[in-house]
């Protein structure tokens, strides 16, 4: 006669751990977040910058005191922080810290990293996460560029247009003008505002030069 455990044992019912190999979820390993900004466009060859790194749990842990470690391309630690344990307005378990970075000495767009190694507390496991972040390192800008932005009908200076020369940029003041220090090369001249179509213009710099951008409101679509 066939007892109930045996029909279970056979059936599969009633044995969860009858392969000891079977994957289990394990409720003390928490997934982690980090993030990384505040990285500028452009970075002069050997000039310190800062930019602000961050660490969450999934689970809102505190991760307080959380070490972590900025990497170069080549996998060389650069600098190294801690968090604190205050966290940032606004969130309830976000902690976040400001590092300071030296670019490399040569022209360039560069992936660097951020890494948080994992850390047990107690039962719980956080496990080792990061994030890449891109430094764009540019030649000493040597000349500089002024554009002086108008409206192309009344003339008018045109304030708050945002002038890119990549990876240069720069914002029109009360007069329309904006100054852009920049190496010496070629450039595509951007000129953009809110109502107006952004305006485009080829650009050789080998000098301390002026230009002009003339905004021309975009034209707004009749809908039938």
């Amino acid at each position: 006669m066939t007892s109930q455990s045996d029909e279970n044992r056979d059936s599969g019912f009633g044995t969860r751990d009858s392969n000891p190999e079977s994957p289990i979820p394990n409720p003390g390993n928490h997934a982690v977040n980090v993030v990384a900004w505040d990285i500028p466009t452009a970075i002069v060859v050997r000039e310190k910058f800062r930019i602000k790194v961050g660490v969450k749990c999934a689970h809102e842990c505190d991760l307080a005191n959380t070490d972590f470690g900025v990497y170069d391309h080549e996998g060389t630690q650069v600098a190294a922080g801690t968090f604190p344990v205050e966290r940032w307005p606004g969130t309830t378990a976000l902690h976040v810290a400001e590092v300071e970075l030296e670019a490399p000495s040569v022209e360039g767009l560069y992936t660097w990293s951020v890494r948080s190694p994992s850390r047990t507390d107690g039962e719980v496991t956080h496990a080792e996460e990061s994030v890449s972040f891109g430094v764009r390192v540019v030649a000493n800008p040597e000349y500089l560029v002024t554009v002086e932005t108008v409206d192309g009908i009344d003339r008018t200076p045109v304030s708050g247009a945002r002038v890119v020369m990549h990876p240069y940029r720069a914002v029109t003041d009360e007069r329309g003008i904006a100054r852009v220090r920049v190496a010496k090369g070629a450039y595509k001249l951007f000129v953009s505002q809110t109502r107006y179509v952004t305006f485009g213009l080829p650009v050789e710099v080998d000098a301390d030069m002026t230009a002009r951008a003339e905004l021309y409101v975009e034209p707004v679509t009749e809908r039938n």
